[in-house]
């Protein structure tokens, strides 16, 4: 394998001679570096000096991508140069389009490779998609886990790292099912939650959850079946208590498959997909999860009613039964629980927030009808909403935004309001029900675990928010010019910061 700093030094274009006049450091010594004669060592006095001058001379910016992986902890471009000149290679694993052979006789070499810790894991979890890239495209990938790792996802870096590839993995017909311990929560990670709720909604990524405990001492197992294995175990004696090998034996690979095949029997989702679409279907060809359409929380269960949301016009929360029935019209009303309503016209107590996209409020009280589609797809025909709807929910929360604190408006601009590609509503740790904007796809749960998760991801979104788009002046301002008539053919002109604003921080964030 070629030393790691000979692969730099030819990406940039530098002789021995220039980096040791730069940085002072003996040109046979860096020589004696490059050729793999000596060790350059952590411990060793010219490392840093040799990882600055490198830095300084990329005048191109080319070793971003190479540093990438070196900076799953937030290090600097330094820090993690240091890392990639002393520590271990990242590209252990072989890329290979064939199933490796199940030799019977002779001899065979099968490849291991062991990553101890924490960073160690995340660097495995970049590994294995990289590691996708190289097989034939459309494979399936099993995460079998046992409970919490927020520790894993908690780290914003690698979560940014890890979407990116995950991305690229999906463009090529890639598929992922993670099989988690019921009741597990990443609501402390809640950046993560919004794209990996998309990426369910589209098929790209499927969850169930099961009862019990994975055999004692493994924490993760993953399977890219036929082709890789990998799995995490604990071990008191490594670092951070944690010790994982990814393999491609195919003995082990079928151990580990054997163990996911025996988790996924046992598991089932804990939502509901296809809110929207009618209540049939079966668990391979899913349009509902569960056999009744919605349900009533339990007697006694009934939370305060607050809701967090996050839809282009007002509607599910705010709507009260009367005014459904008339977009019902002469159709029956599907049945629908309570918790649906603001059945006395006015909020239930509680902490309400509502993020609504700028453009469509305003075009739906300049004209006398809009068409709804989120009310649509529930109606399954098209709700055509009269104006005086929409100015009545708008005026209702107008007034409940003046007499009381725990109600919040956002009128957040169309350019943004696309990018998440997802609305969403919920009663924390209650009821979620969520869709892809082209409603495609939607998801009703009553998990707690889940409902808590997409709660704390609105919560992050509103915390991103610029704040001219929340301030409780300007949205009532602006809200009641366009209930007087005033301002609806006024367009906006969006800034660059507001085209470049984005769900997901930027890494230099």
């Amino acid at each position: 394998m070629e030393n790691k700093l000979s692969v730099i030094m030819k990406e940039l274009n530098i002789s021995a001679s220039a980096l040791s006049r730069s940085s002072g450091v003996d040109r046979t010594l860096i020589t004696r570096w490059r050729n793999g004669d000596r060790v350059l060592s952590r411990r060793s006095a010219m490392l840093e000096p040799v990882a600055k001058t490198l830095l300084d001379m990329d005048e191109g910016n080319k070793l971003a991508e190479l540093l990438r992986p070196y900076m799953l902890t937030g290090e600097s471009l330094l820090e993690a140069l240091c890392e990639m000149l002393t520590g271990e290679s990242l590209a252990a694993m072989k890329p290979r389009a064939e199933l490796p052979e199940r030799q019977t006789s002779g001899e065979y070499v099968a490849e291991k490779r062991v990553l101890l810790g924490k960073k160690g894991f995340r660097k495995a979890a970049l590994s294995m998609l990289d590691y996708l890239q190289t097989l034939p495209p459309g494979r399936e990938i099993v995460v079998l886990c046992q409970g919490k790792y927020d520790w894993l996802v908690g780290n914003l870096p690698f979560v940014l790292q890890f979407v990116g590839k995950l991305r690229k993995a999906l463009g090529r017909g890639t598929r992922l099912l993670v099989i988690n311990r019921r009741g597990y929560s990443i609501a402390e990670t809640a950046a993560f939650v919004g794209p990996w709720l998309t990426a369910h909604l589209r098929g790209d990524i499927r969850s169930l959850y099961y009862d019990g405990e994975l055999p004692e001492a493994i924490r993760f197992v993953a399977s890219i079946r036929g082709y890789w294995s990998g799995r995490a175990e604990e071990d008191a004696e490594v670092e951070d208590g944690l010790y994982i090998a990814m393999i491609t034996d195919p003995r082990d690979i079928r151990q580990d498959e054997e163990l996911c095949d025996k988790y996924m029997a046992i598991s089932e989702p804990a939502s509901q997909y296809g809110f929207f679409s009618n209540p049939e279907g079966t668990a391979e060809d899913a349009k509902l999860w569960k056999g009744d359409l919605l349900v009533p929380w339990d007697d006694g269960a009934v939370p305060d009613g607050s809701f967090y949301t996050m839809c282009r016009l007002p509607g599910i929360g705010l709507v009260t039964e009367n005014e459904f029935k008339l977009l019902c019209g002469n159709s029956k009303p599907p049945k629908l629980p309570g918790y649906l309503f603001s059945e006395t016209g006015e909020l239930a107590p509680g902490i309400h927030r509502i993020i609504l996209c700028r453009e469509d409020v305003r075009e739906a009280l300049g004209g006398k009808y809009t068409l709804h589609r989120t009310m649509s797809a529930l109606l399954h025909k098209e709700a055509v909403v009269p104006r005086e709807i929409i100015a009545g929910q708008l005026s209702r929360l107008l007034d409940m935004m003046a007499k009381r604190d725990d109600v919040e408006v956002a009128l957040m601009p169309r350019v943004s309001f696309n990018k998440p590609g997802l609305e969403l509503i919920c009663w924390k740790d209650s009821v979620s029900i969520g869709w892809l904007s082209d409603l495609s796809q939607s998801v009703f749960s009553d998990d707690k675990a889940a409902s808590g998760s997409y709660y704390g991801y609105l919560d992050y979104v509103w915390g991103r928010m610029m704040l001219g788009w929340k301030q409780k002046d300007k949205v009532s301002r602006q809200i009641r010019k366009w209930l007087d008539g005033k301002e609806l053919d006024l367009k906006e002109q969006d800034s660059a910061i507001v085209r470049n604003w984005d769900i997901l921080p930027k890494e230099s964030d």
